[in-house]
């Protein structure tokens, strides 16, 4: 280790000095730590700039960063879990975390906070949605909700006027059938994606229908006659002409690569994702994208809700948990970091930081957060995050489904069996 200058000692600033400033010893060797996240390249190089940073500011702390694409995080971090040499710090999703904290990979950070967690800015919505069972868990590191993107200049060569024709905060999928059609006859292209296959669409449609995903008990809520609603409901966007052909969408089934969604590939002029993803995949197109919430059934339920978009969490085979939650505080807290990381994991729990933010936002970022203050109001509840077993019966969900889109079984089975498939999952889970 390099002898540090006086100079630079004084120089150095961040969770260190917080933790000394706050009667928590520096620590005496350097503290390894490691970070593990899915991305993407947008997010990776923000990540491992911020890294830097902190390393930069915290001699006697080096994290490292280690990051995989979605599809193959999970598989990592459960051979990591089994092997007993998970990373430090984690990044999950709030419809994970249950089964994380059931399992014991991660733990608390309750006697971390005040310490070398300040949590004193983060919105308390965000600390309620990393709160299970009276233990706080999870620290957001960004809000996030279901967002619809569409193509303005395709919808606009269609005579689509936003505003008038189409409400990108009140449509219904009856609506997203007509447009989709419309958008098709115009320009050649599909208006939508066929999203008989998502699962994020199909859970909001359970909720707008007035079910819960999962029940308390935490016992499927969904019943067939829901399923093969929604199915019907993309079977009939899907023989309007609003979609591409169902073998060409159940290629796409359960594949989360921003460069393969629709309104990329031009496949189709709307894609539906998650809000905080509208950063990435703009950055991959030349036309501007439009933002939109989720289609809605007639009643016009909320279906949707805000959730934070990622947590990191603290796991069990941290060697050094002070320095592993003194770098989680930075990412959250630390404006040099921040402004860094910006809102592509979602917009920020933390107040300074919201506001030290707002005058760089380039012109998507403000169009991210102009969203979020449009759903206000049109979202559901936040509900306890779902139970173990839910990774499984959305993959089930997805595989099943691509029968639907094949025409190689009747709705009606294939929602027959989800449901049996689905009970039996989370009762043995």
């Amino acid at each position: 280790m390099s002898r540090l200058s006086r100079r630079t000692f004084l120089g150095a600033s961040g969770s260190v000095l917080a933790l000394a400033a706050m009667g928590r010893p520096a620590f005496a060797q350097i503290a390894d730590i490691r970070h593990f996240w899915w991305g993407n390249p947008e997010r990776d190089k923000r990540t491992l700039a911020v890294i830097d940073i902190f390393n930069g500011k915290n001699p006697s702390i080096k994290v490292s960063g280690e990051t995989l694409g979605f599809a193959d995080y999970f598989t990592k971090l459960t051979t990591q879990i089994a092997g007993g040499n998970m990373p430090d710090v984690i990044q999950q999703g709030y419809g994970v975390l249950f089964e994380y904290i059931a399992n014991g990979a991660v733990v608390p950070l309750d006697e971390f906070v005040g310490k070398s967690l300040d949590i004193s800015k983060i919105d308390q919505s965000a600390i309620d949605a990393g709160t299970v069972d009276g233990k706080f868990y999870a620290l957001s590191i960004g809000a996030n909700s279901h967002m619809a993107v569409y193509n303005t200049r395709l919808f606009e060569e269609a005579g689509i006027k936003v505003g008038e024709d189409f409400d990108p905060y009140g449509y219904t999928y009856d609506q997203l059938a007509e447009i989709a059609a419309e958008v098709k006859k115009a320009t050649g292209v599909p208006g939508t994606d066929d999203n008989t296959a998502d699962y994020q669409n199909f859970s909001d449609f359970t909720v707008q229908k007035g079910a819960n995903l999962y029940n308390e008990d935490s016992s499927y809520g969904p019943t067939q006659e829901i399923v093969e609603e929604y199915f019907a409901t993309w079977e009939k966007i899907r023989n309007a002409g609003g979609t591409p052909a169902g073998a060409e969408s159940a290629g796409l089934s359960g594949v989360s690569d921003l460069a393969a969604q629709g309104v990329v590939t031009g496949k189709s002029a709307m894609t539906y994702l998650w809000s905080n993803q509208l950063v990435g995949i703009q950055g991959l197109m030349q036309d501007a994208l439009g933002c939109a919430m989720y289609p809605n059934t007639a009643e016009m339920r909320p279906g949707s809700v805000v959730q934070p978009s990622q947590f990191v969490c603290l796991t069990r085979d941290s060697k050094n948990p002070e320095a592993a939650t003194a770098y989680m505080s930075a990412f959250v807290n630390d404006l040099d970091m921040t402004k860094i990381l910006g809102l592509e994991r979602g917009i920020p729990s933390q107040s300074d930081v919201r506001a030290a933010l707002q005058p760089q936002l380039s012109e998507v970022e403000a169009r991210s957060v102009e969203f979020f203050d449009k759903i206000q109001g049109k979202t559901a509840a936040l509900t306890a995050p779902p139970p173990s077993g839910s990774g499984e019966v959305e993959q089930t969900f997805e595989r099943l489904a691509v029968g639907v889109l094949l025409g190689e079984r009747s709705i009606s089975e294939v929602a027959s069996d989800f449901v049996s498939q689905a009970q039996a999952i989370l009762r043995r889970a």
